[in-house]
């Protein structure tokens, strides 16, 4: 259940950096960027400081810097295929 308080903060604070950019892919548009942000930064922080009471710092910033990475770096090719199921849609 730890591990859950710790990587779904982190997983929905990357989500939401990513939607309040202008070239995400996932929404038609993007959310506004200021309150998304400030989301994001509450969701990182939840992140970290549940890490840092279950693990040591050194592994508590590790384990959270490496969930956003991983999402961020997913989260275009994630758009790319939700773009691609709609093109697909769209046509006849």
């Amino acid at each position: 259940m730890g591990n859950v308080l710790i990587v779904a903060p982190a997983i929905a604070g990357a989500l939401l950096l990513y939607v309040s950019t202008s070239v995400q892919r996932w929404l038609r548009a993007p959310w506004p960027a200021r309150p998304a942000r400030v989301a994001a930064l509450v969701c990182i922080a939840i992140s970290l400081a549940c890490a840092a009471h279950a693990l040591q710092p050194a592994a508590s910033l590790s384990v959270v810097v490496t969930v956003l990475m991983t999402c961020l770096t997913a989260a275009p090719f994630i758009g790319a295929l939700i773009g691609r199921s709609r093109s697909t849609r769209a046509a006849p």
